[in-house]
């Protein structure tokens, strides 16, 4: 390992799971080599500055009002095939523009935390530097065709289960690690439950529902509030409306029956899962990968079409979520997992292989390695 490494981590869109990820990674490179140089750079914005907010705000307008368009869509291996003329066209672009930021910084290794900024640096590679280590950490259970180039040296995935997947598509096992998907290196910190119960005023033998709709506070959450509300079960609930203003507005002008903590976009997540009894949520990466790191059982709504419903029918199917259809069959749902969480999960322990603390400082670890 070089005393100092220099680590450039490329992800895309502020305020989302691939930035996260991207950022948990830097934070754990940090306490491993203090003396590192490690840079997290948004490359969509770096080499497409004008496209950004036009592509991101036609992908939010597809996902909220015509998902079926995003689901055929997705992982589509015919439409990849089809689409590689323009990639290519877009690659080469790509590297143009990041080439000053890749000759300036002149980094180790790259660690990309999403698709789009892999295929440019594996063309990259191709063009300019063969040897430098690249390395795909995917932020989903489920990966895609789009994350596939000879040129990457080793990808990180969540389990076994995404492995195998990426295999499928012809990724060399040697290539593949299974590492977890980086998340905040505190959520491996252990909390006591009475005593965060006590900081925010709740009473620790009520259970407590987390609400949560991702950061940009999506999904039917003014109706899950309103019905569990009113539910003859004794709850306590918290809501985080992310950056949902107009949901954070009608919260706060709301009277609930029960006692309700009203979060905005925060950085208290760790500490809310590990108050928590049960979560409901889509199933995006991060949220999905903190609430394994803290063994937190999910309840599934309103995933987004692509890889949100590939990670819902993963934790579906190992055990460690209930998916709902309707905000109506939520206070079964919630009844049923409140049940399971009191016997203590007879059916054993589904969170082993899928609960990973430590995946930053693990995923650090490794990247530091390649240098």
């Amino acid at each position: 390992m070089k005393a100092t490494p220099k680590i450039l981590i490329l992800y895309i869109t502020e305020h989302s799971g691939h930035h996260s990820a991207g950022r948990a990674i830097q934070q754990a490179l940090h306490e491993l080599a203090p003396s590192g140089e490690f840079l997290c750079v948004n490359a969509f914005r770096h080499a497409f500055p004008f496209a950004e907010r036009l592509i991101h705000g036609v992908y939010m307008t597809v996902i909220k009002r015509a998902p079926k368009i995003w689901e055929a869509m997705y992982d589509n291996r015919s439409l990849v095939n089809r689409a590689n003329r323009v990639k290519n066209w877009v690659h080469m672009l790509g590297v143009r523009r990041l080439s000053g930021l890749m000759d300036s910084f002149r980094p180790d290794a790259v660690v990309c935390t999403q698709a789009f900024p892999c295929g440019i640096v594996a063309d990259y590679k191709t063009r300019h530097s063969p040897s430098l280590p690249l390395i795909g950490v995917l932020t989903d259970l489920s990966p895609h065709d789009f994350w596939v180039y000879d040129q990457v040296n080793h990808y990180v995935v969540h389990c076994p289960h995404s492995l195998e997947m990426l295999a499928q598509k012809g990724v060399p096992r040697a290539k593949i690690h299974s590492m977890g998907i980086p998340i905040d290196p505190k959520f491996a910190i252990s909390r006591d439950r009475a005593e965060l119960a006590g900081n925010f005023g709740l009473r620790p033998e009520v259970p407590v529902v987390l609400i949560m709709g991702g950061g940009r506070g999506l999904g039917d959450i003014r109706q899950i509030l309103t019905l569990l509300d009113r539910s003859p079960l004794a709850l306590q609930l918290i809501v985080v409306c992310g950056l949902n203003k107009s949901l954070y507005a009608w919260v706060q002008s709301q009277s609930f029956s029960k006692t309700v903590l009203k979060f905005k976009y925060t950085d208290q997540i760790d500490r809310l899962m590990s108050l928590a009894s049960v979560i409901v949520t889509k199933p995006g990466g991060i949220t999905t990968a903190e609430a394994l790191a803290k063994r937190l059982p999910m309840i599934i709504l309103d995933p987004i079409p692509g890889q949100e419903t590939r990670n819902a029918g993963v934790l579906v199917k190992s055990g460690l979520a209930q998916q709902i259809h309707s905000p109506d069959e939520l206070p079964r749902a919630l009844e049923k997992t409140l049940n399971l969480r009191r016997s203590g999960f007879p059916i054993g322990d589904p969170w082993s292989g899928f609960s990973k603390p430590h995946s930053s400082m693990d995923i650090a670890r490794f990247v530091i390695a390649q240098c």
